[in-house]
């Protein structure tokens, strides 16, 4: 902020936080907000959680108003502060500030993090878990100062673990709780843990990693991939783009067809009329109709207990949805075909590519669980981030043990097990892993993935989500979102029942947003860049029936050590030593953590408001 002595921030960025649904509540609300301006972020959130805890009120009224507070008050966590003026209240981001700068932002967003993981491990559950670690830590042979050393030598003699259970998850856990981030926490699909050692020091971890589902819907990934019809922020890339950059643009066009059509025989009919394997949109309506009469009985079933009739209703809900995105895909593939410029008809016709997005879409359901790994943790454990082991932590993505971790064939997942027949596999092969997703947790570029490389496979900057998650959106949140839309609806929307999949957490906190009247939570103002590690030439080609998938062999740890000490330990090993022996260590770190979590919190300097 320079010589600044407080935050610009722009009228037009203040955020309106006007609640609906508090009943005789909305005027102890109104109340509360006017006591808020003025005092210092850390006050502002204790306020509002003990107004939150100390609501007792079953009725549907009062469970909205505890909602409210708690939203509110991750707003407070995640970097806005509440306004109050005209009987009115706003939220106001600091991110948004104008004299606050790029590195200015990047600085407050690792506070806001490291805010939010303080908090988390105040609760019960994590301060035990971090309490455990450490003991654990102290019980074994932790040597990060011989580690040092021998990294002066040479490579280390590299050891990934696959980190589920025992000391290795507890040793993974405690370096992964030194990171300023929310605690680990589990999450719904398929998740690969990897802890990494050097044989000779094996109770000193160097990093961690870890690799889960991807999520549906990153527009810059998808459009990379090929799988949406064109780029949403205007530049190049999607579906368009690669179709005309091809020699026979029909031959890929009736490829990409073709695969829709196999999804499409493949389907389970159960429930469902007869299938025209040419798809059309005719059909489709047809199809559309029978699902949404499906999802009312099935909401009308959740509501009255009935879960086996519940769960039958889902299964057809997302059969007859799925037949009608691949038919609607096809429709549109067959419109490009007879085109005499199927490129010209896709940029200028809005509908056409409604109807081949559709079908990509369902393109990328199928086979997202197999084919692509998101790195959602990645780095150095301390004290080693000087010898940059989160450019090793990187070149873990593409190494033979992860990729044998993750399987090259899978089951189908229950979603697809039930929506699809099970000769759907042999009719449409799973090719394997064919690449590798992340993104960086600030704004810019990552230093971590830049020029990093995995046996000879080089990450590459794809472009930026979109801001979105609930990565800031804290347990109690969550449970008390969940009370009120099942006081208002009658049923809970969080659950661990088949089909609600890993986004029932995000759809949930977005209905009770919208019911609430306030403004979307989750779309958290980080636009982060995101990264592949392509493990094939061309991940989207192979997708689209383009190209046939080669049999990908991962990296040996071996030569993942040796490439890695040689581009960026060896020129400077004994500064790095240097830098890594005055770093703090494991154990200071998590015991700096407890006496953190520990004492009653900090309170933080008041923020001065300009607008």
């Amino acid at each position: 902020m320079g010589d600044r002595d407080g935050l610009l921030i722009p009228v037009n960025k203040l955020i309106e936080f006007k609640p609906t649904r508090l009943g005789e509540f909305a005027l102890e609300f109104a109340k509360a907000a006017t006591t808020l301006s003025g005092l210092p972020q850390t006050e502002v959130r204790e306020r509002l959680k003990q107004a939150a805890e100390g609501c007792e009120d079953q009725t549907s009224s009062g469970k909205a108003f505890r909602a409210t507070l708690l939203i509110l008050r991750d707003y407070v966590d995640s970097g806005y502060y509440p306004l109050s003026q005209d009987g009115k209240v706003f939220v106001a981001s600091l991110l948004e500030a104008r004299n606050i700068g790029t590195a200015g932002r990047g600085q407050a967003l690792r506070l806001l993090y490291r805010q939010a993981r303080s908090n988390a491990l105040r609760e019960p559950v994590h301060r035990k878990t971090l309490d455990r670690t450490l003991d654990i830590v102290n019980r074994l042979d932790y040597r990060p100062e011989n580690s040092i050393e021998s990294l002066i030598e040479g490579a280390p003699d590299l050891q990934l673990t696959v980190a589920q259970h025992g000391t290795q998850r507890m040793l993974w856990r405690a370096v992964r709780s030194t990171w300023s981030m929310t605690p680990d926490a589990s999450a719904p699909g398929r998740e690969v843990s990897i802890l990494i050692t050097d044989r000779k020091t094996p109770d000193t971890p160097l990093g961690v990693a870890q690799f889960r589902n991807v999520v549906p819907e990153i527009r810059c990934r998808d459009s990379w991939l090929g799988l949406t019809s064109r780029n949403s922020d205007g530049g190049p890339g999607g579906y368009i783009d690669r179709l005309e950059a091809g020699e026979d643009q029909n031959e890929r066009l009736r490829a990409t067809s073709k695969v829709l059509r196999t999804l499409l025989a493949a389907v389970n009919t159960e429930g469902l009329p007869e299938l025209g394997l040419a798809g059309g949109q005719q059909q489709a309506a047809a199809l559309q109709l029978r699902s949404a009469s499906y999802r009312l009985a099935y909401n009308d079933a959740r509501k009255n207990g009935k879960r086996a009739e519940a769960r039958d209703l889902l299964a057809k809900t997302k059969r007859a949805e799925t037949a009608a995105e691949l038919s609607l895909g096809l429709a549109g593939l067959a419109a490009c075909i007879d085109a005499e410029a199927p490129v010209k008809l896709l940029r200028e016709s809005a509908a056409t590519r409604k109807l081949v997005d559709a079908g990509l879409r369902k393109i990328w359901h199928y086979h997202m669980g197999f084919v692509a790994l998101e790195m959602s943790v990645c780095g150095a454990a301390p004290p080693f981030g000087p010898f940059r082991l989160g450019k090793l932590a990187a070149a873990v993505a593409g190494s033979e043990v992860v990729l044998s971790a993750w399987g090259r064939d899978r089951p189908l997942g229950e979603i697809a097990a039930t929506v699809y027949r099970p000769e759907v596999r042999a009719l449409l092969p799973n090719p394997g892993p064919l690449v590798v997703f992340t993104s960086g947790l600030y704004p810019g570029h990552s230093s971590q993935y830049n020029r990093a490389s995995s046996g000879g496979r080089r990450w590459l900057r794809i472009g930026e989500t979109r801001g979105f998650g609930s990565f800031h959106i804290a347990t109690d949140t969550i449970d008390a979102i969940d009370k009120y839309n099942e006081a208002a609806d009658g049923y809970s929307h969080i659950t661990r029942s088949f089909g609600e999949g890993a986004s029932a957490r995000f759809r949930a906190i977005g209905r009770a947003l919208s019911s609430l009247g306030l403004p979307d939570l989750r779309r958290h103002d980080t636009r982060r860049p995101l990264y592949a590690l392509p493990l094939v030439e061309d991940p989207g080609a192979v997708l689209l029936g383009w190209a046939e998938a080669s049999n990908v062999v991962g990296a040996s740890e071996t030569d993942l050590a040796n490439e890695w000490w040689e581009r960026w330990v060896r020129p400077r090993r004994h500064a790095l030593a240097q830098l890594a022996h005055q770093t703090p260590d494991l154990l200071d770190e998590l015991s700096g953590l407890l006496r953190e979590v520990g004492a009653a919190p900090e309170q933080n300097e008041q923020l001065r408001l300009a607008l």
